[in-house]
């Protein structure tokens, strides 16, 4: 077990005793692998997961904590076949929320991790994760859980990281909303491989048009991200965007829908690309985020793909630009630009008591 004390207002460190004891009372044998930081506890995390007696290897994993410690624990269990328990008791808990685990309730969640132990094969759920490369992303490569941000998205992540008042998940809306003044579309250039679906945004559009007895003959400028062949069955778009969001399942920020019918185990990333919108139109799409009705705006599409690379644009470097901003991946900083991001899945298990 790993413990995150910080995690929801302190609450963390009390769950992370009371589920260490509830797990004990049920017969499991708990080591506590808690560390005085995030590094010593992942390291811990991964020497216990594949360690050089393989008889002395973990069940299981176990993260208290919000989105942050299920990315810790996803470096060390992704790819491994050993599960990962989630009490989720941060301030997001998204991760947790999309596979329908108590949040906020450790008593509840470490019940439910004790039948899932109990129930063997059945009490576990194989869901995808993303696997990021790139030069500034740290150890060669980093697993996601939930989502990459590269754009808007991740300014207000960082910002947020900065706040210390308001707590909880008021203080993503504050970051925005101090983003948001400064805000000016960043230039990128995308490499989508595998795409599986670029026009159901497009093709959404229409028929909300036609419903509305708008014509629907000649399409407007945006309707459709205007994707070009590239080398070896690759696509690419170049241009201006708000929001560039790779997506393994549907929310983000403690609830913001931003890739609402995302899935976490149909093997594919949802990209959502918001195309240069002015500041005003920037400040209308976020409240329609909470929602997912942003998806519905003619400027914010999604594509369905196997792989993307998100590189700086043209005029990324040019005179008087902003600086791109720095991708964060389950609310964690990941680096610069240029990053990958590849889909593997069911890379991961999840403990979930059987219903």
């Amino acid at each position: 077990m790993v413990v995150n004390p910080t995690a929801g207002k302190g609450r963390a460190a009390s769950a992370g005793t009371g589920v260490l004891e509830g797990l004990r009372r049920a017969g499991h044998d708990v080591v506590d692998l808690s560390g005085p930081d995030a590094g010593t506890a992942l390291g811990r995390a991964r020497a216990a997961v594949a360690p050089t007696d393989r008889s002395a290897g973990l069940d299981a994993l176990v993260v208290v904590g919000g989105d942050g410690m299920v990315h810790l624990g996803a470096q060390a269990v992704a790819g491994t076949g050993v599960p990962l328990g989630v009490v989720p008791v941060g301030t997001g808990n998204d991760f947790a929320a999309t596979l329908g685990l108590p949040v906020r309730d450790p008593a509840a969640a470490g019940l439910a991790l004790c039948r899932a132990l109990d129930a063997g094969a059945a009490g576990r759920r194989a869901v995808d994760a993303a696997f990021v490369t790139g030069p500034g992303v740290p150890t060669g490569g980093r697993w996601v859980a939930g989502a990459v941000s590269a754009g808007l998205d991740a300014a207000v992540n960082a910002r947020a990281n900065l706040l210390r008042h308001p707590r909880g998940s008021a203080r993503y809306t504050v970051a925005a909303l101090l983003e948001l003044v400064r805000y000016r579309p960043w230039s990128y250039r995308l490499t989508f491989e595998g795409v599986v679906d670029a026009g159901a945004h497009a093709a959404d559009l229409a028929t909300r048009r036609r419903a509305a007895g708008r014509p629907t003959s000649r399409p407007r400028p945006g309707d459709a991200l205007r994707l070009c062949p590239g080398p070896a069955g690759t696509v690419t778009w170049t241009g201006r965007a708000a929001l560039v969001t790779a997506a393994n399942g549907p929310q983000i920020g403690g609830g913001i829908r931003v890739a609402p019918a995302a899935a976490v185990d149909d093997g594919l990333l949802d990209v959502l690309v918001a195309t240069d919108l002015s500041r005003p139109g920037a400040a209308a799409v976020f409240p329609s985020m909470f929602t997912g009705g942003h998806v519905h705006r003619r400027k914010v599409h999604v594509v369905r793909t196997r792989a993307l690379t998100i590189e700086p644009g043209p005029d990324a470097h040019a005179d008087g630009e902003r600086a791109l901003p720095v991708a964060h991946a389950d609310g964690e900083r990941l680096g610069p630009l240029p990053l990958r991001v590849e889909v593997r899945s069911r890379a991961l298990q999840v403990l979930v008591a059987p219903r």
